[in-house]
């Protein structure tokens, strides 16, 4: 096994304990030296594979873009309407996966950091949805006035408001009941006059 991948392994180990962490105590509570402590590991250890506690954030937003592109993608059909409506169920299951404190974590985290942008629309999450809206357009699926990127700003802004209230409320109702109505509500007004 190339030294690269073991890096890599260990590193993907670490980030589900400190997930797990995260979801026990919350973001703002925990520290470097307190999850070393929970761990069993050295702070230089930590070091070794994250730079600062910021870090735990950027490995988050990877986390969900990975899920899109490579889980959720994978199980898309030839309805780009159902699609629509499967990618917020699994958004609402990837929330409930990783808890309410991780939740609170990616809401409160910063916009940008390290030159990263965490809401661009060029990542992984943004960039599937919007493939779903285009390939609609492009098979006659959703009404031709849609405008894939402003759609996709707009489906995303609303996901992170059901998130955010998800976990300001938390997690005291079914988030992916609720996106699943959602995505319902909005797939209507968004079909192509045939495929009504």
């Amino acid at each position: 096994m190339r030294v690269e991948s073991k890096f890599n392994i260990r590193k993907e180990e670490m980030f589900h304990q400190i997930t797990e962490l995260i979801t026990k105590y919350g973001y703002e509570k925990i520290t470097i030296r307190g999850l070393c402590k929970e761990m069993g590991i050295s702070t230089g250890t930590f070091y070794h594979y994250f730079r600062d506690k910021g870090d735990l954030l950027e490995v988050l937003f990877s986390d969900i873009d990975q899920y899109f592109a490579e889980v959720v993608a994978e199980k898309f059909t030839e309805s780009e309407p159902d699609n629509l409506v499967y990618y917020l169920v699994s958004y609402g299951h990837y929330i409930v996966r990783n808890g309410v404190e991780t939740c609170r974590a990616i809401s409160i985290g910063p916009l940008e950091t390290r030159g990263k942008e965490y809401f661009s629309e060029n990542r992984s999450i943004a960039e599937t949805l919007r493939k779903i809206l285009t390939r609609g357009m492009e098979k006659g699926q959703f009404c031709d006035s849609l405008n894939p990127e402003d759609t996709t700003r707009m489906l995303l802004v609303m996901m992170r408001g059901y998130s955010l209230d998800w976990a300001k409320q938390n997690g005291s109702y079914d988030i992916v009941q609720e996106l699943e109505k959602f995505g319902k509500f909005v797939r209507e007004p968004l079909l192509a006059p045939t495929v009504q």
